[in-house]
């Protein structure tokens, strides 16, 4: 089972299982936290600072405004990849550490 953590949501702690998370998206001074159930969390963090505190082994950073679970990946393109249906853009910079990362069966 993995550690939860918690976002502040209407001034109170809000517990959120890492297996829930899709992905995250950053705007600006603020991160969208999205989860399976089609909900999101927008909380006042980095990218990178979000990061830090969520499993690296699951965790994979996809471009410099995006990170992605690797539990929800469904296809991988070189541009892009899918998470359930939607198209995700994956940086050109990022690719090749992405694919490093990924348990590959060649």
């Amino acid at each position: 089972m993995l550690k939860p953590f918690f976002v502040w949501q209407n001034k109170v702690l809000k517990r959120i299982d890492p297996a829930m998370v899709m992905c995250l998206y950053t705007e600006g001074n603020y991160t969208k936290i999205f989860l399976s159930d089609k909900t999101y969390y927008l909380v006042r963090s980095s990218l990178s600072g979000a990061l830090k505190k969520l499993p690296a082994d699951m965790f994979i950073r996809i471009h410099n405004s995006l990170v992605a679970s690797i539990y929800f990946i469904d296809v991988i393109a070189k541009d892009h990849l899918l998470i359930g249906e939607e198209p995700v853009p994956i940086g050109r910079k990022f690719y090749g550490e992405f694919i490093r990362k990924l348990n590959i069966i060649k």
